[in-house]
């Protein structure tokens, strides 16, 4: 050793260094609060969801909360008396036949549709659809942009039921009953394209999307089909 290292050595040994810090309790202690914080988030979404559904599955609240209510696009409402309205094909009111490139373009809209390839498809501005086949039967899906009201569902008979769907962030699933469907243009003054009664629905939102699909199916079936699509 010479002379400069051994200087040097006992100089170290005469500086006083403050005491290490203890880091490992200090993360210990972070990591531990944003677990409590974490936890307390999903409680309170559980919370959430929880009180919706057990308020839906009650019917006097069901009744009460289904009075007006909005999920993404779509208004639901209990009325009086149901307006005129009668049997008409799926696609009634959504305008002629177009293909794919077109009703993306005319709607803009861009499709998410992944497990099915169909044919036909229809636009108005904000709205696209399309009728697929399943099962052997026709469904309509219609995906929405936005949260402007695209669609109105009215219905007034206790045979209509309407229960939390586990889809989206947000879902519903209705079934039974006379209920209407009312197309419109999502724009400052509504105008209404179509009325008629509607069959089984499953609505969901994912993002600033409203998916909507109609058709002949049951709940299981109708959910199948809802993941197929937007896996």
């Amino acid at each position: 050793m010479t002379e400069l290292e051994r200087a040097l050595v006992l100089l170290g040994s005469d500086v006083d260094y403050p005491a290490e810090p203890d880091l490992r309790s200090r993360v210990r202690e972070r990591i531990a609060r944003k677990r409590r914080v974490r936890r307390a988030l999903v409680f309170a979404v559980a919370l959430v969801v929880v009180a919706f559904g057990i308020a839906l599955a009650v019917p006097d609240a069901r009744s009460a909360i289904l009075r007006f209510f909005h999920i993404g696009a779509v208004t639901i409402e209990r009325v009086e008396t149901l307006p005129a309205a009668r049997e008409r094909p799926l696609a009634a009111g959504l305008g002629p036949v177009l293909s794919r490139q077109e009703a993306e373009a005319s709607s803009g809209v861009p499709l998410v549709l992944s497990a099915v390839k169909p044919s036909r498809y229809y636009a108005q501005p904000g709205l696209i659809a399309t009728l697929l086949e399943y099962r052997g039967m026709p469904i309509l899906l219609a995906e929405i942009s936005g949260d402007q009201t695209a669609i109105t569902k009215k219905f007034v008979t206790p045979e209509t039921h309407v229960e939390p769907a586990e889809i989206g962030s947000t879902g519903l699933w209705i079934e039974g009953g006379r209920h209407v469907v009312i197309w419109q243009t999502p724009a400052v003054e509504t105008i209404q394209l179509e009325s008629r009664l509607a069959g089984n629905v499953l609505l969901w939102v994912e993002g600033d999307r409203t998916f909507r699909l109609e058709g002949d199916l049951d709940k299981g079936q109708m959910l199948q089909l809802a993941r197929d699509i937007t896996r």
